[in-house]
């Protein structure tokens, strides 16, 4: 996949709810559900935990302008925020300006 653009997803954990569950196992599962979601799309690069954070960063087979359209009207993308809020986590896109 040719690299257009890159996106952190920074997702907030519910503290209730993940307190009683193995933090690092649950990040492989968030972060495998995001590169899954729309392949053709977007790819996992790496993922960090922090306390109650994950940071995702993602490459990105479109422009950094056409990624923030389709953050907001691509089914599988929007599948994907109501995932993460199914497993307890908030997320939030963040496009950076394309990369190349």
């Amino acid at each position: 996949m040719a690299v257009e653009s890159r996106m952190t997803l920074t997702l907030t954990l519910d503290p209730a709810h993940w307190r009683r569950h193995d933090r690092a196992f649950w990040a492989r599962v968030l972060a495998q559900a995001v590169d899954e979601a729309a392949p053709e799309l977007a790819r996992v690069e790496s993922y960090e935990m922090r306390d109650a954070m994950i940071y995702v960063r993602v490459r990105c087979a479109r422009p950094a302008k056409q990624m923030r359209k389709l953050l907001h009207d691509d089914e599988k993308l929007l599948r994907l925020r109501a995932r993460m809020v199914d497993l307890g986590a908030e997320a939030e896109f963040a496009i950076e300006e394309d990369a190349l």
